[in-house]
């Protein structure tokens, strides 16, 4: 083991050492190195020290002792100051201590480590999870635990709420679908100034209570927080979030195009029909010769069971009974009613057994006349075509083929490289992605094509295109009246479900949506800062406790 030695014995060289240690009122004697540690020995300057009870002077020593305590690591070796401190005699006769050490304020009482090394690590222990912070805290040569640095944020103190004029307030999920807590952000500086651990109105009412003068408000839909705000600032102005009313307005578009399904439906299935009937006219001017096979009847459906029951409430809602009634007569939830009221036809559910591969029976007893064909070599070709099912169902449906046509080898004519047509259908929630877009947007040709489709044989989605481009406009330019919106939809002769519920939630917050257009504030940096909350959960694993959370939210320098 090296030794190395350094005697202060020059005025300059001292102040030097002085600079580099930088804790006032430190007088270094000695620096000595053993790998890995530099050992820095030193004392508190100053003949006397203040009693901390009687706060009066005394100049009698009675004892001296060493504290070492952690500093900063130096060249990537860890510094340790040892730190020889004296211990006084309180000389007044009326004060309770006898016996008192003196004190520095860089280097806390009873700590081992320098007020400098503590902030360092209480950063770390904000910005970081506790296990990575421990790694990183051995290679800067100042190791703690874990634990530590759980009880170092913890100690951190909460920032001083400043007066506010403009507050996003939104809810962040403890557990998704099960509890909820409340942010609260500064919308002029994007910063978070308090979390709530519900999203209670109660808990939101109190904190407007603290903190009275806000001016504006900005929210998302939910109502517990707008009863808050009405109930203790009616004066504050109220925005509604614009991504929100995109969101329920994406929410209604999707629920008005599940009720209008079976006419979609409907209409995609006549049209795949001409489209075959057209391309099988195509195939027998261009066949030679070609071996017949046994029409396939298609599967007959069964009824539906629950067709009386839509029936009933389908009566009972034209004499005009309220849900509730009908349910408890029918012996149904009200949600199912409610749904049944949606819609015009009843719409069949989705069997996990039903597949689309009888429309590609032609194809497949086609691809059984060429030699070489396997049941996997039909099965991938069908499924590039559109086939929705399993391998299981498809070679199920081939040896029924096989069995019904008597199909014994593989030596028959080739098969036309024309595929068949299919016109593959789109999801609700597609739909209502589309439906306020230009086609020309529409990047999918498919997808486009099928728009294109849709527009041309339903008018009602042409009406239902203007209102959804006329909202989003208004959202963008700030300009519209959206009370003649709102009023064009409730006085509409179609139906549109979900578009007049969700016309009905705009009209009951009406003024907060109106701010919404007119202002420029929104609750994008509330919404980036929940993302954030995610992110420091997913690094604690969702162990550690709310004020944990909420210390690391609010503190961080990182986020």
């Amino acid at each position: 083991m090296s030794f190395l030695y350094l005697y202060i014995v020059d005025n300059q060289l001292y102040m030097n050492i002085k600079r580099l240690v930088d804790i006032p009122k430190i007088i270094v004697s000695n620096i000595e190195f053993k790998p890995p540690i530099i050992h820095i020995y030193a004392s508190l300057s100053g003949k006397r020290a203040k009693c901390p009870e009687c706060k009066k002077y005394s100049h009698s020593v009675h004892d001296r002792y060493e504290r070492r305590i952690t500093d900063l690591p130096v060249f990537q070796y860890h510094s340790r100051i040892i730190l020889t401190v004296r211990k006084f005699k309180c000389r007044n006769d009326r004060c309770k201590r006898k016996v008192f050490t003196e004190q520095n304020d860089n280097i806390l009482p009873y700590a081992r480590r320098t007020e400098r090394v503590t902030r360092l690590l209480s950063d770390i222990a904000i910005d970081m999870p506790t296990g990575s912070g421990h790694v990183l805290s051995e290679k800067l040569q100042i190791k703690v635990s874990r634990s530590t640095l759980t009880r170092l944020a913890h100690q951190q103190p909460l920032p001083d709420i400043n007066t506010l004029k403009v507050v996003g307030v939104d809810d962040w999920a403890f557990r998704k679908g099960v509890n909820y807590g409340t942010i609260l952000v500064d919308m002029e500086t994007s910063k978070p100034i308090d979390m709530l651990p519900t999203r209670d109105s109660e808990d939101l009412k109190a904190w407007l209570r603290d903190h009275p003068g806000i001016e504006i408000i900005t929210r998302d839909r939910a109502s517990s927080y707008s009863t808050a705000i009405d109930s203790i600032s009616p004066n504050t102005v109220q925005v509604a979030d614009r991504f929100h009313l995109l969101m329920n307005l994406s929410d209604a578009l999707d629920t008005f195009f599940k009720s209008i399904s079976p006419k979609i439906s409907k209409l995609i299935k006549a049209k795949t029909c001409e489209m075959l009937r057209h391309a099988e006219a195509e195939s027998k001017q261009d066949s030679v010769t070609k071996k017949e096979f046994v029409e396939i009847p298609a599967p007959v459906e069964k009824p539906d069971s629950r067709q009386e029951v839509f029936d009933m409430v389908k009566k009972l809602q034209a004499k005009g009974l309220p849900r509730k009634k009908i349910g408890r007569e029918l012996g149904i939830s009200k949600n199912t009613v409610k749904r049944y009221f949606q819609q015009d036809i009843l719409v069949p559910r989705s069997h996990p057994k039903r597949t689309n591969i009888e429309i590609f029976t032609n194809h497949i007893l086609s691809k059984m006349e060429i030699n070489g064909y396997t049941n996997m070599e039909i099965i991938n070709d069908i499924r590039k075509m559109g086939y929705t099912g399993g391998n299981t169902q498809a070679n199920q449906y081939i040896s029924f083929l096989k069995q019904t046509n008597k199909v014994t080898s593989l030596n028959y004519n080739e098969l036309q490289s024309q595929p068949i047509p299919y016109i593959k259908r789109l999801s609700s929630r597609k739909l209502a992605k589309y439906v306020g877009q230009s086609l020309n947007h529409i990047e999918n040709i498919d997808h486009r094509s099928y728009m294109q489709l849709l527009f041309e044989n339903m008018p009602i989605l042409i009406r239902v295109r203007r209102l959804v481009k006329r909202f989003k406009k208004m959202l963008k330019t700030g300009e519209g009246q959206i009370h003649k919106w709102i009023k064009s939809i409730q006085e509409s002769k179609d139906k549109l479900p979900g578009l007049k519920t969700f016309a009905k939630g705009l009209k009951r917050d009406i003024k907060a949506v109106q701010n919404a257009i007119q202002l420029r504030w929104s609750n994008g940096p509330v919404e980036g800062h929940v993302n954030r909350i995610k992110s420091i959960k997913r690094q604690m694993y969702g162990r550690a406790s709310f004020e944990l959370l909420r210390r690391k939210v609010l503190l961080s320098q990182s986020g």
